[in-house]
């Protein structure tokens, strides 16, 4: 298995993940805010607190990109990610990771939400694994006014 890497996001990845977007983020993108691929990832590239992250293959390809963006409650965040078909090649790792990854990129937060495509199957698999909750069903949302799901992660924090 190819070997990736997570590294700090950059305004290069944003076009090669965009000429690859899963069929299903797309669709997700296009159904929610009516932006394309590549505007819904500068916008999460621009507006994610401490930056976005990118997944990498060994070669260096990025095939996903993900963030936080701070919302007007204090440390509750929407996170985000989007991903291009390549990266399948990585997929077992990226599971294993997942969690952990939360966690680092939750670390300023006490609360993490969202809203997926109810159409969307392989994300709402990778919420459940990640530790997210689907808690609520949205029947008439976004700009296409279609079915989406809110999911949402309690921050756990060690106190000492």
């Amino acid at each position: 298995m190819t070997k990736g890497y997570v590294r700090t996001a950059n305004h290069a990845d944003v076009s090669i993940i965009a000429r690859d977007m899963r069929e299903a983020d797309v669709a997700e993108v296009q159904a929610l805010s009516g932006h394309s691929p590549e505007e819904a990832l500068k916008n999460g590239l621009k507006l994610s607190q401490g930056g976005a992250k990118t997944i990498c293959l060994s070669n260096d390809i990025p095939v996903g990109m993900y963030g936080v963006v701070p919302t007007d409650q204090p440390r509750v965040g929407l996170v985000w990610m989007l991903a291009a078909n390549g990266i399948k090649a990585v997929h077992r790792q990226f599971l294993r990771e997942s969690r952990d990854r939360i966690n680092e990129l939750l670390m300023d937060y006490d609360l993490a939400f969202n809203f997926t495509d109810a159409r969307n199957h392989v994300h709402h698999r990778w919420i459940k694994w990640a530790g997210f909750t689907i808690i609520n069903e949205r029947k008439d949302f976004g700009v296409e006014r279609r079915p989406f799901l809110e999911f949402a992660l309690i921050v756990e924090k060690e106190y000492v």
